[in-house]
């Protein structure tokens, strides 16, 4: 499953970029697509927050706040690729930048045959890494299931818990899951991930504080997994092996 984004200032743009997104998309790949398609900035910005993943995003720019768009997305997606649709008054200074890393540009004004060949040329491309990374497994972890097949970026993901003969993956406001053991799972994640439990794993990246005394790892937004006894020195030790302050008792 691909996840997607498309703003527009204007909502028939909008439109219409989705569409034709939908078409070539089903054209080029059997990957479902869940596309969002908005044309107002607040609207956006709530969904970023919320939105578990994000693979693929096209942005409309036509001024600052479009700017300040960009990098909300780069800050919470750091692996999103990006297509800008970028007025002719707003400088490339602005959003061809390193932090914005964008993938690929199209200027207003533009006629349609130009849209849709910029569109084929960025999703081909990104649907191209995707499946290598998906192969080679580098950074990702691959589910799938009955709903299809999901690439999860290790960045991403706050934990693993393991119930029912099942391995629930959670991210930002959602889970996926598929059948598997912690122990088999284990040898696919990067070395950030830490045994806390025997039913759960957390990413060290998201970790925000560690209570001895309650048996619990805190992590960011709110979220909390179970440290059990047999667990804490391996906690510990990788802790301070990372120099970190983040221990309390």
């Amino acid at each position: 499953m691909v996840t997607m984004i498309i703003y527009g200032p204007r909502r028939r743009e909008a439109e219409s970029f989705g569409q034709v997104t939908k078409d070539l998309f089903a054209y080029l790949s059997e990957e479902e697509l869940t596309m969002y398609c908005f044309s107002a900035l607040d609207t956006v910005r709530k969904f970023l927050k919320k939105s578990a993943l994000l693979d693929m995003a096209c942005v409309g720019i036509r001024g600052r706040e479009e700017i300040d768009l960009l990098h909300q997305i780069r800050t919470l997606y750091a692996k999103a690729e990006l297509l800008l649709v970028a007025d002719a008054t707003v400088s490339p200074m602005e959003y061809l930048t390193p932090e914005v890393r964008a993938a690929s540009l199209l200027l207003y004004p533009y006629e349609e045959k130009q849209m849709k060949q910029v569109l084929r040329a960025f999703l081909g491309s990104c649907l191209k890494d995707r499946m290598q990374d998906s192969t080679e497994e580098k950074d990702f972890l691959v589910i799938e299931n009955r709903d299809g097949r999901t690439a999860i970026p290790f960045s991403q993901i706050y934990y693993i818990e393991v119930r029912e003969r099942k391995i629930f993956i959670r991210v930002r406001n959602r889970e996926y899951s598929r059948y598997d053991s912690m122990e088999h799972i284990m040898q696919q994640l990067p070395e950030i991930f830490v045994r806390c439990h025997r039913s759960f794993a957390f990413n060290m990246h998201h970790l925000d504080r560690v209570r001895l005394s309650e048996n619990t790892v805190y992590l960011e937004d709110g979220m909390s997994v179970p440290l059990s006894r047999s667990y804490k020195s391996a906690v510990k030790e990788y802790m301070h092996g990372r120099h970190t302050k983040r221990e309390q008792i």
